[in-house]
């Protein structure tokens, strides 16, 4: 395939990188840390080709998954070719294509509402399951975390299962499951109700479920409600009672058991 326009290298680099895509999907869908353990090539550089961040040198990235996920001799000889033919085109020749950095163009295309640098202020706008799973990989990556991190952080979130959420063309199933991703990623009590709630948001919108109360993590200081101190009659024996956030049912009872004991323990200790 020659590129020899514009045009005909943009289809160069979409044929590239669909066919490592068509491979990662054959391999299971591997993870970045996977991928660079298998390769011993730069986790980022998966990172970024996975999350569809090619920034200047993309070949790079096409040929970490070539050989992270190697091709038969003769697929593996034509794939580099094209890589290195695609790199020719859009250049012009390199000395060291591998290191030379490409030239940057401007891009024509209006910023979209899922490029802005906050993931929870994009999981509120998403449009899409897609989009909400698509912020969920954003925060692992500006916070440094891998699916290994999620997986040996949080009891309920194996790792596999974080895999399959931020790669599932469908919302996460349950609260518990996003809640635990953002704690993973070492997001605080308060963000973590925030997600769960543009998680709802996105539920309803998205599903047309019905809205469930959000259960936050806060924690709230107990409230005495009132203290009984009985003191026996000789010794000076005192007990206190303290009543927090107790029922109206459990406050009649206590007292009702404070009242038919007082005699006996004036008996007692009398």
């Amino acid at each position: 395939m020659s590129a020899e326009t514009p045009e005909a290298a943009a289809g160069l680099a979409a044929a590239l990188r669909a066919d490592v895509i068509r491979r990662w999907n054959l391999a299971g869908r591997p993870a970045p840390d996977d991928l660079a353990a298998t390769s011993g090539r730069a986790e980022a550089l998966f990172r970024d080709f996975l999350d569809g961040r090619q920034g200047l040198n993309p070949h790079l990235q096409w040929l970490a998954m070539n050989d992270a996920l190697p091709a038969p001799g003769e697929h593996d000889q034509k794939f580099k070719a094209a890589v290195w033919r695609w790199v020719r085109e859009v250049s012009g020749p390199p000395t060291q294509p591998s290191l030379r950095p490409m030239r940057a163009k401007p891009s024509t295309k209006p910023a979209t509402p899922l490029q802005g640098p906050d993931p929870l202020v994009q999981a509120r706008r998403v449009n899409s399951a897609q989009q909400f799973n698509h912020q969920l990989r954003r925060l692992m990556i500006q916070t440094g975390t891998s699916f290994t991190d999620i997986g040996r952080r949080s009891d309920s979130l194996p790792r596999s299962t974080a895999h399959h959420l931020v790669n599932h063309e469908r919302l996460p199933a349950r609260e518990e499951q996003v809640r635990a991703f953002v704690q993973a990623c070492g997001v605080g009590d308060a963000a973590q109700d925030e997600w769960v709630a543009a998680w709802q948001e996105a539920r309803v919108r998205l599903t047309g479920a019905a809205p469930q109360a959000v259960r936050t993590r806060r924690r709230r200081r107990d409230r005495v409600l009132f203290t009984v101190t009985i003191t026996t009659p000789r010794r000076g024996r005192a007990c206190t009672v303290t009543a927090a956030r107790a029922s109206r049912a459990a406050l009649v009872t206590m007292l009702f058991l404070i009242t038919a004991l007082w005699p006996l323990a004036a008996a007692r200790f009398g």
